[in-house]
């Protein structure tokens, strides 16, 4: 286990900051891992088909934007619920698995986009793809701050130093 990992899962105490800076660098990876598999996967869907297609549909762009906007009430609440945990034994790891959760699922909006982009979408529905996933990335901000409360309210007391 890495030591910012450990010092967070074993620090006798967190400060809500703390945990929510080490919360949101754990957000941020999951859901930039997200956006670098959506982008390898486009990529690959591009090459093996040969190259873009030159008369995308639209009717696709608008259902990739629906879906896009569809989901994004859904996983908010959904991560909101993580985040409802009560403090006590556990929080900490309850706190980061909420964290990884929303980076992943709030990262959904970028196989959307990858989506439109293989298939040659462009023009207001690539754009607005676009925007639905910087948003969604900032949403992501808000949401893990909150389970910084719930990991900071976790604390372990010091074991006893033997006496001599």
């Amino acid at each position: 286990m890495s030591a910012p990992i450990r010092h967070y899962l074993r620090a006798p105490s967190l400060t809500v900051g703390g945990a929510a800076a080490f919360l949101r660098a754990a957000y941020v990876l999951a859901f930039m891992g997200q956006v670098a598999a959506a982008v390898l996967v486009g990529v690959l869907v591009v090459l093996l088909a040969g190259g873009v297609t030159r008369s995308p549909s639209s009717l696709l762009a608008w259902v990739l934007v629906g879906l896009a906007l569809l989901q994004l009430p859904v996983i908010t609440f959904a991560t909101a619920r993580l985040g409802a945990v009560k403090g006590g034994a556990g929080a900490r790891r309850a706190a980061l698995h909420g964290a990884l959760v929303t980076g992943v699922l709030l990262a959904s909006s970028a196989w959307f986009l990858s989506l439109a982009l293989a298939t040659g979408q462009s023009g207001p529905p690539l754009f607005l793809l676009l925007a639905l996933t910087l948003f969604a990335y900032g949403l992501g901000f808000l949401l893990t701050g909150r389970l910084g409360r719930v990991a900071a309210s976790e604390a372990f007391e010091e074991p006893d130093a033997p006496a001599q």
